[in-house]
């Protein structure tokens, strides 16, 4: 009876696991990583290490982690941010613009030539993630561990190509756009709450192998509600070309568009009545009816659902001989997650504002009328391209949750923890890549109770970055911070991020 009972167990737990993997087959949609103060001080990672509530939206599974400290754990206003991208290229920023040379001729070609490469198609992206985590708590117990965290992130997303950067800096130059020239920029903002519940168990114990004995393996999952407070979603595509005037003919600006602009609530209703203005008046001004303040950000724009899920293998490798440890206890824990499995759908008051066409301008003759052209020029663009739009209700604007697929490794032997992970994005969205990223990092706790943190990341959204932390870390009680910033932004652009604990309790 006792060997049945043990076959059904085991049965039902295998069972557990098949779900949670599973499940991923189905309703993967493509989170830029999870990071607490520890996590981000040690590069960013943490899918093997990082226990508590946090484990609900890096690794379910680590909710079952006995890494000396009490069983429950109590956190509030956790805070983290992180921004970055290719366009954030610091080291073009400080070679070009902080050293008085006049941006013209050759030095202006150089810098958008290291900024953005050769054509004036290629694209650079700057991206901002805050995270706040105002409530969280976890309990585990012998066998099984269960959490609630709440989470609020804003994410702002923007892209520019090289031609939209060359007009900027060129200005109107009939000679650099003599020929066609592409001219886009997108821009996406969401900001969105979530309530995530945890659930991890120890499905069970296997053989020993080699050097590793007293094998665990653990399983968790998190589903949880989102609720979307804003989002805005801008695509302009367009080409420009120029042709200098002269005695005998106008200067002439000739610019295809074609954009979209999705919104919701109180912007999108703004938009709606300006567009039927428009068409009774084309004199409307547009700040007569688009003045957005902002007033129903906290409303219920959206609701959707999510999951973060993972399995984490622990194991006793005391027997490796490590030098310097040769007879600490050594835990190796392997792990792997997906997280932020998930759509949003902002369905109130949706719209898209959308436009397609040609503007051509013909203007100054000589150099007497240029600055009646440029006046008479700026109203034209606003009434004849930007304010010349339709809109359309649409069931919603969806967002898809920036998801990834994180495996892990980390060894702790006695203060000593190191780790490394490697995670890939299915998306582009805010601070997540499809570009792989490696992390690896290393804690020593002084005394046991200060935590000092290294860390560097390989890949991702920027270059190289390099990350450290400190604070104190009690059994009872943690307050801690961490950093993290690119040495050198030339290749793919620069980052930085900064986290801090709160107060995290635990008895």
């Amino acid at each position: 009876m006792k060997n049945l009972a043990n076959n059904n167990f085991m049965k039902k737990n295998i069972l557990f696991l098949i779900l949670i993997f599973g499940v991923s087959a189905t309703t993967a949609l493509a989170q830029s990583r999870h990071f607490s103060a520890q996590s981000l001080g040690m590069g960013g990672g943490g899918t093997a290490y990082m226990d508590g509530y946090h484990a609900n939206f890096i690794n379910p599974a680590n909710l079952m982690l006995d890494i000396h400290r009490p069983k429950t754990t109590i956190g509030f206003a956790h805070v983290g941010a992180r921004a970055g991208g290719s366009l954030a290229n610091i080291a073009v920023y400080n070679k070009y613009l902080t050293t008085g040379q006049l941006i013209a001729g050759d030095t202006r070609t150089n810098m958008l030539n290291d900024w953005f490469g050769e054509s004036s198609f290629n694209r650079r992206q700057m991206a901002a993630t805050v995270s706040v985590a105002p409530f969280g708590i976890s309990h585990r117990r012998s066998k099984q561990a269960f959490s609630l965290a709440s989470r609020v992130r804003v994410t702002e997303d923007f892209t520019i190509n090289k031609g939209m950067a060359e007009l900027l800096t060129y200005g109107l130059d009939a000679d650099k756009f003599s020929d066609p020239t592409p001219i886009n920029f997108s821009s996406n903002t969401v900001a969105f709450a979530e309530i995530s519940v945890g659930y991890a168990r120890h499905i069970m114990n296997l053989p020993n192998l080699l050097f590793a004995k007293d094998i665990k393996l653990f399983a968790g999952i998190a589903p949880k509600y989102l609720y979307g407070i804003y989002t805005a979603d801008m695509d302009f595509n367009s080409t420009l070309q120029m042709t200098r005037g002269n005695q005998s003919s106008p200067f002439t600006i000739n610019h295809q568009f074609s954009y979209t602009l999705q919104t919701i609530g109180e912007l999108s209703q703004q938009l709606q009545a300006y567009e039927v203005a428009y068409n009774n008046d084309p004199d409307a001004a547009f700040k007569d009816y688009v003045d957005y303040e902002g007033e129903d950000v906290g409303e219920a724009q959206a609701t959707g659902f999510g999951v973060d899920m993972g399995a984490t293998l622990e194991m006793d490798v005391s027997s490796l001989p490590v030098p310097l440890f040769m007879n600490a206890n050594k835990t190796l824990r392997l792990s792997m997650s997906i997280t932020d499995l998930g759509s949003l759908s902002y369905d109130q008051s949706a719209s898209n504002s959308y436009a397609d066409g040609e503007f051509t301008y013909e203007g100054a003759q000589n150099e007497d009328s240029f600055g009646d052209f440029f006046d008479n020029l700026s109203d034209s663009l606003q009434n004849d391209v930007y304010g010349n739009f339709d809109s359309e209700e649409i069931d919603a604007v969806k967002y898809n949750l920036p998801s990834m697929y994180n495996f892990g490794a980390s060894l702790e032997m006695n203060k000593l923890l190191v780790a490394l992970d490697y995670g890939v994005g299915f998306n582009n969205n805010g601070i997540n890549s499809k570009r792989s990223v490696l992390t690896l990092g290393a804690q020593y706790r002084f005394f046991g109770f200060i935590p000092l943190r290294v860390g560097t990341k390989i890949g991702g959204y920027g270059s190289a970055a390099y990350s450290a932390g400190i604070g104190l870390d009690f059994n009872f009680l943690e307050f801690t911070v961490g950093a993290s910033t690119v040495a050198n932004s030339a290749n793919n652009g620069s980052s930085a991020g900064v986290a801090w604990s709160g107060l995290v309790l635990r008895f």
